[in-house]
């Protein structure tokens, strides 16, 4: 235990500095989000402090060996480095999702073929790559102000530890603790006003860590209700607003503002004000998984709860407009 608190500090120490190197590179580069109709800031600011979250996760991979290491490394090395493209370029999206696809796929095909999944038909190791690739984007999506995503993967690892921890699992969640403690550091500078954003890299990352962290609870026994409850605002949040967008035939990949903590914010509620109101839903989506021991339950009042947030914020907007 002493080895993983001096890690974590270690780690938060050393992201926390790092990204203030970063910061002034991007700067002198002039790599800057720079903000439009669909911006939810108002002033250019450099983009691409995920190259320190993707750092952190391959230190933390490495130096804790688990057994997935190479598959882990190669597809997350792929998919930061065809996220920067995008927050360089703007890669077309079928582009994008062709190469998520085979990043994703080394993972899950090196897994079977080396004889983890034994004798399942490659149909089962084809769905969770799609939720995984599904997973990312959202997690792209909803990070549209400053704060949301790391604080977003903080409560849900939050929740994946406390998961292992009450289900007497021989798993002890280290990669879960050391990301939390990355973030933190990317939350001191992201945090709002922000002073730098993750850009696709980070959110992507983000986004790949926390479904890969899910996928492995999901593995263990009477877990599955906080696998689905932890992500649940995001996933309603997004499904909802696509299925609006598709409805009111629009494209669903075109960058927007209507995803329900934006309308939040555009109704005046400041950054920090939706993601607090945010972190209170999680620590509440945790603590009804925590004592709630009846699973079904569990995700019936988690799914109420996410959805009252998304009512509140709606609720919010309609009244300023």
């Amino acid at each position: 235990m002493e080895k993983i608190i001096f890690f974590s500090i270690f780690n938060f120490l050393l992201s926390i500095f790092s990204i203030k190197y970063l910061k002034q590179y991007l700067e002198k580069k002039k790599i800057f989000d720079v903000p439009n109709q669909r911006s939810s800031h108002s002033v250019p600011v450099p983009k691409g402090g995920g190259w320190v979250i993707f750092i952190s996760i391959i230190g933390i991979i490495l130096i804790f060996d688990p057994y997935d290491k190479i598959p882990a490394i190669t597809a997350i090395t792929g998919l930061a480095l065809l996220s920067w493209l995008n927050d360089l370029k703007n890669i077309k999206v079928y582009f994008r999702l062709i190469f998520q696809f085979i990043f994703i796929s080394i993972y899950f095909f090196y897994l079977y073929l080396s004889g983890f999944y034994e004798h399942q038909q490659i149909i089962y190791i084809l769905i969770p790559i799609f939720v995984f690739i599904w997973f990312i984007n959202i997690f792209n999506f909803m990070d549209g102000i400053d704060g949301i995503s790391a604080s977003m993967t903080i409560t849900i690892c939050l929740g994946i530890i406390i998961a292992y921890l009450t289900s007497n699992s021989d798993y002890f969640p280290t990669f879960e603790i050391l990301i939390i403690s990355s973030c933190l550091a990317f939350l001191y500078w992201n945090w709002d006003p922000a002073k730098i954003f993750l850009g696709d890299i980070g959110s992507i990352l983000l986004g790949f860590v926390c479904i890969l962290s899910l996928y492995w609870l999901s593995l263990e026994k009477n877990t599955w209700h906080w696998v689905i409850s932890l992500p649940m605002y995001y996933v309603l949040d997004t499904s909802i607003t696509l299925i609006k967008r598709l409805i009111e035939r629009k494209k669903l990949w075109k960058a927007h503002k209507e995803h329900f903590y934006q309308k939040a914010v555009q109704s005046g509620m400041s950054h920090k004000e939706v993601v607090f109101s945010i972190l209170i839903l999680q620590i509440l989506v945790i603590s009804t998984c925590y004592f709630v021991k009846n699973p079904i339950l569990a995700v019936s009042l988690v799914f109420i709860e996410s959805l009252g947030l998304i009512i509140y914020f709606s609720s919010k907007y309609k009244k300023s407009t």
